[in-house]
């Protein structure tokens, strides 16, 4: 009998139906791992947003040693500086006023919002804490001994415009408005009187959860119902009122 060898330092090439088994198996491996890898994606994009809320705390932390106390304001009355974050006619933003203690523009813009991802605005200030929208100058601001649970007290956190049709249901189906290319930086909590005409609030843009800072300094993802924002003003489990 005669045997058929294949020639000396020659391979023998794949059948097309080893080529189609092999791309099936790729295939399988691809379509499992795709799920694994969105998640991971999400997961790194809620850790930089918390170190994002860090970097903003630590540049409140520096704001407040050299304001005697007072906490950054929402806003000062007036214009800011030339290449502002925030453009506005009248007033300066927190986020004008701590940019130069952050030194990054990136350090105010979430990986997951749905405005410009190079000119908007993904984190908001806290109104209730702020106490007003714009102080005569940044001594007018609100001082640290005024809040009297500053570990339970948030002060920054996830924001955005909620669209229209959104806004009225429960807080769990908020859904930012990608029609707003600056974002937000402010959070109106409930019970402000421009909640329905100005709806800015707080975002779960991480999986049903929104990071948040506290005055305190501290940073964690937290649900809308552990934040208490669907409940009114002086609800005992409100962590927005708590001053």
């Amino acid at each position: 009998m005669i045997t058929v060898r294949n020639p000396p330092g020659r391979a023998r090439g794949f059948t097309l139906v080893e080529l189609l088994v092999v791309m099936a198996m790729l295939g399988l491996v691809f379509s499992m791992l795709g799920p694994a890898l969105a998640k991971a994606k999400g997961k790194a994009q809620e850790l930089q947003c918390l170190n994002n809320l860090r970097n903003i705390s630590v540049a409140q932390a520096l704001y407040r040693a050299d304001y005697r106390g007072h906490l950054v304001p929402h806003a000062v009355f007036r214009p800011p500086e030339s290449r502002s974050l925030v453009p506005n006619a009248h007033f300066t933003m927190w986020p004008d006023l701590l940019r130069p203690y952050t030194g990054d523009a990136r350090t105010f813009r979430c990986p997951c919002m749905h405005c410009d991802p190079e000119q908007g605005i993904g984190y908001g200030m806290n109104l209730m804490v702020a106490g007003k929208f714009s102080v005569p100058n940044e001594m007018a601001a609100v001082h640290e001994t005024e809040i009297q649970q500053p570990g339970q007290t948030i002060l920054f956190g996830d924001a955005a415009f909620v669209t229209r049709e959104s806004m009225l249901q429960p807080a769990t189906e908020w859904r930012e408005d990608p029609g707003r290319p600056l974002g937000s930086w402010t959070i109106r909590p409930p019970g402000d009187p421009l909640w329905h005409w100005a709806p800015t609030r707080v975002m779960p843009r991480h999986g049903a959860r929104a990071n948040v800072a506290f005055v305190d300094g501290h940073v964690e993802p937290l649900t809308i119902k552990q934040l208490g924002f669907d409940k009114p003003v002086g609800h005992p489990q409100n962590w927005w009122d708590r001053h």
